[in-house]
């Protein structure tokens, strides 16, 4: 399996490359020109692996919900290379990379509830199982007020972005696999860009984040 994982939501453009179980890791501080350095990027991490873009099985991207502008660049790029390399894309919610690096990293388990900045006065709340196999999506992300948030709410922004494990979550959640054609940001009631579906809600991943 070759993955590509980019993650472009926040001022930090990074990217990792998973090939023969060895993961390549490439960041950049870029706010704001995420568009003028994800490309060059690409293909430097794609030479440092040894591998073409035509040789990519598998991209995975950064999807939100979280800034328009970000969460678009990483999917217009995601989609454009997985068109052309005829790979698989799997949107993964940056709540649920934000739960599996307190996992990992901070060795919580059990129920969470994880926030992150949305537009000034609101936060994205979303709340997740932590256990020894995973994370596992209990409440998909809200837009709150930022006085709604309790206090034994977790700050994701405290958190370094990971493509790494942006990478890793897709290669757990198979089943998440789209065509690139459909491969979209996650937007929740309140984003502007959001849109009821036929169930009235947002679109979120099938499958739970492990």
């Amino acid at each position: 399996m070759n993955l590509l994982a980019i993650d472009t939501t926040t001022d930090l453009c990074a990217l990792a490359v998973y090939r023969q179980e060895r993961w390549f890791e490439h960041n950049r501080f870029a706010p704001r020109l995420h568009n003028q350095h994800v490309l060059p990027m690409v293909d430097s991490i794609l030479d440092a692996a040894g591998i073409a873009a035509l040789d990519l099985d598998l991209i995975a991207f950064g999807a939100g919900p979280g800034s328009f502008t970000g969460v678009r660049i990483g999917a217009a790029v995601s989609q454009g290379i997985a068109l052309a390399s005829e790979a698989m894309v799997v949107p993964v919610a940056n709540s649920a990379v934000a739960a599996e690096a307190l996992r990992r990293i901070g060795g919580l388990r059990g129920e969470v509830e994880i926030v992150r900045a949305s537009r000034p006065g609101w936060r994205y709340r979303a709340r997740y199982e932590l256990d020894d196999t995973g994370v596992h999506c209990v409440d998909f992300d809200r837009l709150v007020a930022t006085s709604e948030v309790g206090d034994n709410a977790l700050d994701a922004d405290r958190l370094s972005v990971s493509a790494r494990l942006v990478g890793a979550l897709a290669l757990h959640n198979l089943d998440d696999a789209v065509d690139p054609a459909f491969a979209q940001p996650y937007y929740v009631d309140g984003d502007s860009p959001w849109q009821p579906t036929a169930k009235g809600v947002a679109a979120q991943p099938q499958g739970s984040n492990r």
